[in-house]
C-alpha cells in the first residue's frame, strides 16, 4: 500500500504478524501486530528494541559494524518519539489526508492496517515497559539463540543448563536447570500466547527451550511435545498453517542416549533442525573449556540426527584458546567437520569468541599465560575453516558468522 501525504509518500506493507512502514523515503520502522516496535532504520541507524525493552542502536562503519546499547533515558526519549509520530500519521490516515498512488486495498485490510497503526501509537515507552514486565513474568531469561532463530516462538520446556560446566559460557547460570512438568508447560504456553497475542504470528518457528531441551527423556519430550502441538500448530509441509517447525539445542553428549527411531520420532512431530555447540574438535582445548562432551561423541550426535533425517546446525568458535590452542583448533576442528555428512540443508556457524564478564575463562587462561589471538589472526582462523569446508559442487553445509553480541530476543 502506498499513498502521499502533505509530507510526502508512504508505504505500508501489511503481513500476516507484523506491519512496517516506509516514511517519507528516509524511514523504516517495523512492528509485530500488537504495537510492539521491532526496529526502527533511522538515518544511518538501525534500532532493534528486544521484547525485555532494551534497544541496540546498530551502524555501519568503515572499521565494521558498530554496536551499541541504549540507555534508559536514550530508549524513552526514541519510544515516545516514534508513537508521537505515528500519532500524527494514524490522524491523517483515519481523516483521509492523503492520495493513493497504488490501487487502494481492500476495507478489511485497511482497518487492520489503521488498527496496528493505532496499537503502535498507544506504545510509548511506559507502555512499553510494562509490556516488559509481563515478558520477564511469563519467560525466564533467554540465554542465546542461533541467528536463523531470532525470529522463533521461544517455548521453555526447560530452564538453565543441566551442565554449566563450560568455562566460557554464561548464560543460563542465573536459573537452576528443572525440566517443566507437562501441566507446568502448558500452563506457560498458554501464558505465551496471551502475551503475544495480535503479534503471535511475526514469529516463524518454535524453539524449544532453554540450552538442552532434547536431553529430556522421550516419554516426557513426547508428552510435551504433543500439549505444544495442540497450543500452537505446527505445519507439516511448506504451504501448511501453523509454525514452520521446531529447532533446538542438543549437546554432544546426551545426544547419543537417544536412537536415530528417537530422533525420527521426534521429526515425525516437527522437529527440523538440531543445534550443536562443537566449539571446536581439538581435545585439549575441550577439556581447557570443560566441555561435557568430547569430539567423538558429537561426531556420533551428528551422525544419528543426520541418518534420522533431521538437518544440523553445528557452532564452532572462533579465537577461543588463544595462542596455545591456535594451531590444533583449526586443524582438529576441521577434520572433525569434515568427517561429520553435512550437506546443503546442513549450517556451520562461525562465532567470534566474546568473553563473558563473570566466567572463568578469563583466570583459567590467564593461569597458562594464553595470549588471546588478534582480530586478524581471528580472521585468518575463521577463513582457514571456511576454506576447508568449501565445495565445489555446492553440496556443503552453509557456513555463516555467529555473532552473539547481535542476539536480542
Amino acid at each position: 500500500m502506498r499513498l502521499e501525504t502533505a509530507e510526502g509518500w508512504i508505504t505500508l506493507n501489511l503481513q500476516r504478524g507484523a506491519l512496517s512502514l516506509h516514511l517519507y523515503g528516509q524511514d523504516v520502522l517495523a512492528y509485530d501486530r500488537a504495537g510492539r516496535l521491532w526496529s526502527a532504520a533511522l538515518g544511518e541507524i538501525t534500532y532493534r528494541r528486544g521484547l525485555d525493552n532494551r534497544v541496540q542502536a546498530i551502524q555501519a562503519t568503515p572499521e565494521g559494524t558498530r554496536r551499541r546499547w541504549l540507555t534508559r533515558e536514550e530508549i524513552r526519549r526514541l519510544e515516545d518519539e516514534l508513537a508521537s509520530r505515528l500519532r500524527t500519521l494514524g490522524g491523517l490516515l483515519a481523516g483521509g489526508a492523503f492520495r493513493w498512488i497504488t490501487p487502494p486495498p481492500d476495507e478489511r485490510t485497511w482497518q487492520e492496517a489503521l488498527s496496528v497503526l493505532d496499537r503502535a501509537s498507544r506504545m510509548d515507552f511506559e507502555a512499553l515497559e510494562a509490556d516488559a514486565q509481563r515478558f520477564a513474568e511469563v519467560y525466564a531469561p533467554i540465554g542465546i539463540l542461533p541467528p536463523d532463530q531470532y525470529l522463533s516462538l521461544v517455548v521453555q520446556a526447560t530452564l538453565g543448563c543441566p551442565f554449566n560446566t563450560c568455562t566460557f559460557c554464561g548464560f543460563y547460570r542465573a536459573v537452576p536447570f528443572r525440566v517443566r512438568s507437562p501441566e507446568d508447560f502448558e500452563a506457560h504456553l498458554r501464558a505465551i500466547r496471551a502475551f503475544f497475542g495480535h503479534g503471535l504470528w511475526m514469529r516463524r518457528t518454535i524453539f524449544l527451550g532453554s540450552a538442552n531441551a532434547l536431553a529430556i527423556p522421550m516419554p516426557r519430550l513426547i508428552s510435551l511435545l504433543e500439549r505444544l502441538r495442540r497450543i500452537f500448530p505446527v505445519r507439516t509441509d511448506r504451504e501448511g498453517e501453523g509454525f514452520a517447525g521446531i529447532y533446538a539445542f542438543l549437546d554432544g553428549f546426551t545426544g547419543l542416549k537417544k536412537t536415530i527411531g528417537d530422533y525420527e520420532q521426534l521429526r515425525a512431530l516437527g522437529l527440523r533442525r538440531v543445534y550443536i555447540g562443537l566449539e571446536s574438535g581439538h581435545e585439549p582445548l575441550l577439556r581447557f573449556l570443560q566441555k561435557p562432551a568430547t569430539a567423538e561423541q558429537m561426531m556420533e550426535t551428528v551422525g544419528r540426527l543426520k541418518a534420522a533425517g533431521l538437518p544440523v546446525g553445528v557452532i564452532v568458535m572462533i579465537g577461543i584458546g588463544g595462542d596455545r590452542f591456535a594451531e590444533g583448533h583449526v586443524r582438529d576442528t576441521l577434520a572433525v567437520l569434515q568427517a561429520m555428512p553435512l550437506g546443503r540443508g546442513d549450517l556451520v556457524y562461525l562465532s567470534d569468541f566474546v568473553e563473558i564478564p563473570g566466567t572463568p575463562y578469563r583466570a583459567r587462561a590467564e593461569a597458562l599465560g594464553i595470549r588471546p589471538l588478534s582480530p586478524i589472526e581471528r580472521r585468518a582462523q575463521a577463513e582457514a575453516l571456511r576454506a576447508g569446508l568449501r565445495h565445489s559442487d555446492g553440496e556443503g553445509p552453509r557456513v555463516a558468522p555467529y555473532a552473539i553480541e547481535a542476539f536480542l530476543y
